[in-house]
């Protein structure tokens, strides 16, 4: 018979307001304290479930039936109701059917080629500035909406609209980020902020654009291989039902999701690299190694290993996708326990990623730890998901990460201050509150 999750001593409104305030420390105190996960009351609202041994994690994303992903609010759903992040059941299915192809291996050397193209027109524009001061998030930001963009929708927008669109990210972190009125009573009214609504119009229009292109092109007969002119060829397919506006919520859900969460761990990557300058010369010499003093290619990613264990192990400490969240659709086990019907489930790669239950010193950025055991093979992380709902652009972001890395800090030093990412705001993406400062100078 299963039974109950425990429930912490304080009342509900208590940790309601400590989960708002400080979700990070209320997480890991969750973490150290339950070892298996924590029912939390909340006045007003479904039960939350923070699930905290990583077995039961992979037992729910592995059952997406049972444990849907959470619809799309009223402010989300101004720039991608429908988009495959948020999809769930049919419409997923139908969604993952029409794109596989957008993300199958033609397409990874295809984006990795692009990357090295990209990071080297990046690497150019830094070393005609000489030793420069930067906001590292814009740099990073910039250059991977640009690669999305033209990899995954068949067009490079170019360094006017990346800049914008680093603006209307920012102006959506502020309206996403976590506070009181996240764990609020269901029945308070919500009130979105005119910058958002200015952000969400700009993104539905500069995807409305991409589409009007590439229609156009598919015309002229000459559409190329990418995920919108696949959208756009399977309407005329009987079998495929698109909700009202469904391919423009897809372009805007790819160019947010192509770009963020890399942008971010590329960000993070790059400042604790400033921080351990032994790593970072170990990161250096295997890409003078690998590189010589040519760009970087799909054909350099499995020689570049260091570089990835030290972009897997800035995941682990720093996942842009901190968390994954679910709603239980029905009653249900996981492991000796019962989940009620209704509960929002949250899954924190954050806090299960630095408990010293499933990883030694975990405080410490030790990429090496990645020799010793392989990600794939660890359960306690997951900085990808997993499921049948995991990133379906995990090889995307690890070529292409590497790649950048392995091109910069060959060439750069980049020197971030140590409390740069202290004042992280908790989104659902993990984004530095002001961006991150940084100084860059030519290595040597």
């Amino acid at each position: 018979m299963p039974q109950a999750l425990p429930t912490p001593p304080q009342a509900g409104l208590l940790n309601a307001m400590r989960f708002g305030q400080d979700t990070f420390r209320f997480l890991e105190v969750m973490q150290s304290r339950y070892p298996d996960g924590v029912a939390v009351p909340i006045p007003g609202r479904a039960p939350l479930v923070v699930l905290t041994n990583p077995e039961l994690v992979r037992d729910a994303l592995s059952r997406p039936d049972t444990f849907g992903r959470v619809p799309a609010q009223e402010s989300a759903a101004l720039i991608a109701e429908h988009g495959l992040v948020q999809s769930d059941g049919p419409l997923w299915r139908q969604q993952r059917s029409i794109m596989n192809p957008a993300f199958d291996s033609r397409q990874v050397r295809a984006y990795a080629n692009s990357v090295g193209e990209r990071v080297a027109t990046i690497a150019d524009d830094w070393a005609d500035r000489g030793r420069f001061e930067t906001n590292l998030h814009r740099e990073m930001t910039r250059m991977t909406v640009r690669v999305a963009s033209e990899v995954l929708l068949g067009e490079d927008i170019g360094p006017d609209r990346a800049e914008r669109f680093h603006e209307w990210m920012q102006a959506a972190g502020t309206e996403f980020e976590f506070d009181l009125a996240s764990v609020g009573p269901d029945w308070l009214p919500s009130r979105i902020s005119p910058e958002f609504r200015e952000a969400a119009a700009g993104i539905r229009d500069l995807s409305e654009d991409i589409i009007e292109r590439r229609r156009r092109l598919i015309e002229e007969g000459t559409p190329g291989r990418n995920m919108v002119t696949m959208l756009l060829q399977a309407e005329d397919d009987p079998d495929v039902d698109y909700p009202e506006n469904q391919i423009r919520d897809e372009v805007s859900t790819f160019l947010i999701a192509g770009h963020e969460t890399t942008a971010l761990s590329l960000t993070y990557t790059t400042a604790l690299l400033s921080w351990y300058p032994d790593v970072r010369e170990r990161v250096r010499e295997e890409a003078e190694a690998v590189l010589g003093d040519g760009p970087p290619s799909h054909g350099d990613v499995r020689d570049l290993s260091y570089t990835m264990q030290v972009y897997h192990e800035a995941l682990r400490l720093y996942p842009p996708a901190w968390a994954v969240f679910r709603r239980a659709n029905r009653k249900a086990r996981l492991g000796d326990y019962r989940v009620d019907e209704g509960a929002a489930v949250i899954m924190p790669q954050w806090s299960i990623h630095r408990s010293d239950r499933y990883f030694d010193d975990p405080a410490t950025f030790d990429p090496d730890r990645w020799e010793r055991r392989s990600p794939n093979d660890t359960p306690a992380y997951f900085a990808f998901s997993s499921g049948p709902h995991a990133c379906v652009g995990k090889q995307f972001a690890l070529s292409g990460a590497t790649l950048t890395l392995a091109r910069l800090i060959r060439d750069f030093d980049v020197d971030v201050p140590q409390d740069a990412l202290d004042d992280l705001r908790v989104t659902p993406t993990l984004r530095p509150g002001d961006g991150v400062p940084a100084e860059i100078r030519p290595a040597g």
